[in-house]
């Protein structure tokens, strides 16, 4: 049995080790979700990489009647599959085991949120997370890309995606790629991430070189990156 971390009387212990642990990038994209509810419709929402399945749990926290969960770790299934039993979420939720996506091959969404891996490294770069966690290609978009394709075919005609987007990965780049498909994209929340050590150590040397000119920071011994979370829609005539 795993150790228990203190806890209020009220909350449900955790396990001191969890590999699903919550980033700061999930905490910006859930912030997010809830400051921008009012703004979409709220009949079916997707969470695009569920890991502990969290920003799942809060689309629903926040009224999405129709859950829908991708992730192609089974145990981020059986994570989130836990939380939302102790959340009474269960009846409304639907979990699919596969890569991005090709689960909900046909379906369109109200709202799709992900907080997909995006670190530019080509090996597992987090010791403290599953090793499908973030590790993402040299420049970082080995999965945003194939997201952005399928974007808009998944999306309701008034549908919205807020997505966690590294500031390295170029705003100008992914907007490029939305606006292809007649989508268009916002910053709506941004905030700097401190990088574990290992990670900092296996960043891209090529994104490293050009620090704050992409979001990479370096204040002593510690290194941050921007994050922000973008808003998609699609494009006003």
């Amino acid at each position: 049995m795993e150790a228990q971390l203190p806890t209020s009387p009220d909350a449900p212990a955790g396990p001191v080790h969890d590999p699903f642990r919550p980033s700061a990038h999930t905490g910006l994209l859930i912030a997010a979700l809830r400051a921008r509810a009012a703004t979409f419709a709220s009949d079916s929402g997707l969470d695009m990489g569920l890991g502990s399945g969290t920003v799942l749990a809060v689309l629903g926290q926040i009224g999405v009647r129709r859950l829908f969960g991708v992730d192609i770790d089974p145990d981020a299934l059986n994570a989130t599959a836990s939380l939302l039993r102790t959340l009474d979420m269960t009846d409304r939720a639907t979990l699919r085991q596969g890569s991005l996506w090709e689960p909900v091959e046909g379906q369109r969404f109200s709202v799709i949120a992900a907080n997909l891996p995006q670190f530019a490294a080509d090996e597992p770069a987090d010791p403290d997370h599953t090793p499908y966690w973030s590790s993402a290609g040299e420049d970082g978009r080995r999965f945003m890309d194939p997201f952005l394709a399928g974007l808009d075919r998944h999306l309701l005609p008034d549908g919205v995606a807020l997505i966690a987007h590294n500031v390295f990965l170029g705003q100008d780049r992914t907007a490029a790629l939305l606006r292809r498909d007649g989508l268009t994209c916002q910053a709506v929340a941004e905030t700097s991430v401190l990088l574990h050590p290992r990670k900092a150590a296996m960043l891209n040397p090529a994104l490293r070189a050009r620090g704050p000119a992409c979001g990479i920071h370096r204040v002593g011994c510690y290194d941050f990156i921007d994050v922000q979370v973008l808003e998609i829609r699609r494009a006003t005539p």
